[in-house]
């Protein structure tokens, strides 16, 4: 199966079928040991069937290739990010999530019920013990935010609380300065009148709509609008993230690159870096060292999904790890979950 929508399929080189061999058992050695992969190692516990002379040389070919690297003259090579990515594109076994593993994370679910908070948080700490790096997951947002309710609640007599409720559950608080004294009845009566013949619409729709003859209820549409636009527009998208533990664990990782890491998820760097290049109706996408345009994520591989009803509300959640990350895992483990919340937030908007 085609990779071309992991990531970025720059000009490959040109390579032999067994230097391909010798790079994938490369990478899957580093992954699993973490230590650069000699020739007579890689000859004695791979099946590649010829001497380590010969894989020498393929290894040789591979590090002018620009697909593999020699920390030291006398040590053996380790992939550089354009040889990951190679691998994930032409190398990498397409592999569903282990029924095992997906049985037991619909379990999982399955206590929480429709309980929209608690998905995401349960999303988090699944996702980072089966992928077995540092997750990351936004809650849905909606594309275009809809009216739920609304209610009035008078502060002063010029000074009320608007409280806005979407469709989606998100919540915006408004004060809002009346031109002339309101009392909290009037306001009540405005708030029922006014969400009955709303809710449902967007920002657009509202003020698509015929102009109200009274001016009250005309002011109000206008406050109830501006928070909705205001809605479409906040960038302050929460970003839940676990799985710290499996990154201070890294020998290539110490506690300066987790704290810098923690840094960048939660001061919305990440988000920042990563939305702009998510591909629109993308399957799972992977980013490897510095194809992240933020020179703080150079050290790192991230693979990552959008999730939602298309069109309505989407979140993204993805993985966060080292360079030398087992990325069949991790799709595979994005991808699964990815397509289980689709699945759940179906079923609850359509309840």
């Amino acid at each position: 199966m085609s990779h071309g929508h992991l990531g970025h399929p720059d000009e490959m080189p040109d390579i032999t079928s067994r230097q391909r061999v010798v790079l994938k058992f490369i990478v899957q050695e580093y992954v699993h040991r973490g230590r650069p992969v000699g020739s007579k190692g890689l000859s004695e516990r791979s099946a590649i069937g010829v001497s380590s002379a010969t894989i020498r040389n393929e290894m040789a070919d591979l590090e002018a290739a620009g697909l593999v690297q020699a920390l030291h003259t006398s040590g053996g090579r380790i992939p550089t990010d354009k040889g990951y990515r190679y691998f994930v594109h032409h190398l990498l076994d397409e592999a569903e999530l282990p029924a095992v593993d997906q049985i037991m994370i619909r379990h999982q679910f399955r206590q929480v019920e429709v309980q929209l908070e608690r998905w995401v948080e349960l999303a988090a700490a699944v996702l980072a013990e089966t992928a077995g790096n540092v997750s990351v997951v936004t809650a849905p947002r909606p594309a275009v935010p809809r009216l739920r309710h609304f209610e009035l609640i008078g502060l002063q007599p010029r000074l009320a609380l608007l409280i806005l409720v979407t469709h989606e559950s998100l919540v915006r608080q408004v004060m809002v300065h009346w031109p002339e004294p309101v009392d909290q009845a009037t306001l009540s009566r405005l708030a029922d009148v006014i969400a009955g013949e709303v809710s449902g619409l967007t920002a657009a729709e509202i003020a698509a709509r015929p102009r109200v003859a009274d001016g009250t209820a005309r002011f109000v549409l206008a406050q109830v609008e501006a928070a909705l636009r205001g809605l479409e527009t906040v960038g302050d998208t929460e970003v839940r993230h676990s799985g710290l533990q499996n990154m201070l664990a890294q020998p290539e990782f110490g506690g300066a690159d987790a704290q810098r890491l923690l840094d960048l998820l939660r001061g919305g760097a990440f988000l920042n870096a990563v939305l702009p290049q998510l591909a629109h109706h993308a399957d799972v996408q992977v980013f490897i060292g510095d194809e992240n345009p933020s020179n703080d994520l150079h050290r790192f591989g991230i693979v990552v999904s959008t999730y939602g009803i298309d069109g309505e509300v989407t979140g993204l959640l993805g993985v966060v790890g080292p360079t030398r990350m087992a990325y069949g895992r991790s799709i595979s483990s994005v991808r699964y979950m990815a397509r289980l919340m689709s699945d759940l937030m179906a079923d609850l908007y359509s309840a």
